[in-house]
């Protein structure tokens, strides 16, 4: 009997969608409101039904559930128009955790040697030239 109730419930959510995008006039923003709303109501009894009636390891499950989560809120940002923002967010808090990361400052005890452990200038010899310019 659970089925028969969400088959009607699918059905009630298919025909108010249907019914607000083609029949009743409405600005954009509220049509992609309700589409998300009803979206996200579809998600929920799928889901519901996935957990309730078909048997699988909780592992699995919880791995299912996380999933659906993470896919639900990428369709609701990309939906709403935040989700560029998101990644480009995202990118700049990495970029600057691997800037910080990398870069550290030089203390002074490290900038200086200490009197007696100078080390000796080096030389190097670039190769192609010859005569007083070939060393540095």
């Amino acid at each position: 009997m659970p089925f028969v109730y969400i088959a009607a419930a699918v059905i009630f959510v298919v025909a108010i969608a249907r019914l607000a995008n083609i029949y009743i006039p409405m600005p954009g923003t509220i049509k992609a409101v309700i589409n998300i709303v009803l979206t996200l109501i579809v998600v929920g009894m799928v889901l519901w039904v996935i957990n309730t009636y078909i048997p699988m390891a909780g592992p699995i499950k919880v791995l299912l559930n996380v999933v659906v989560f993470v896919a639900t809120c990428v369709g609701v940002l990309q939906a709403v128009g935040l989700w560029d923002s998101t990644v480009r967010l995202w990118h700049d808090f990495r970029n600057r955790a691997t800037r910080e990361a990398t870069v550290r400052p030089v203390r002074t005890s490290e900038a200086r040697p200490e009197p007696g452990n100078e080390a000796p200038p080096e030389h190097v010899i670039i190769t192609g030239e010859t005569g007083p310019r070939a060393t540095r």
